[in-house]
C-alpha cells in the first residue's frame, strides 16, 4: 500500500547576495514500511517552542505576569 506523505527538503537556491539554503515541502508516495518508519521518528521528536508555549497556556503552568 502507498501512503502520501509531505517532507521538508533542503535546498540550496542561489539569490542575489550568494547562494542560500531554503526549506521546501515536497509530497511523496511511500510504501508502508517507510511510511511505519517515519511515522515512529515524527513521535520521538521533541516538542517546538510553539507547542511548548500551547501547553503552558493550556495548562496554566506559564508564569506570564
Amino acid at each position: 500500500m502507498k501512503h502520501k506523505v509531505k517532507i521538508t527538503v533542503e535546498t540550496r537556491k542561489k539569490g542575489l547576495f550568494g547562494s542560500k539554503t531554503v526549506r521546501e515541502e515536497k509530497t511523496v508516495w511511500v510504501d508502508s514500511k517507510t511510511y511505519k518508519q517515519i511515522q515512529k521518528e515524527h513521535g520521538n521528536r521533541p516538542y517546538s517552542v510553539e507547542e511548548m508555549m500551547l501547553y503552558d497556556w493550556i495548562f496554566d503552568d506559564g508564569d506570564y505576569e
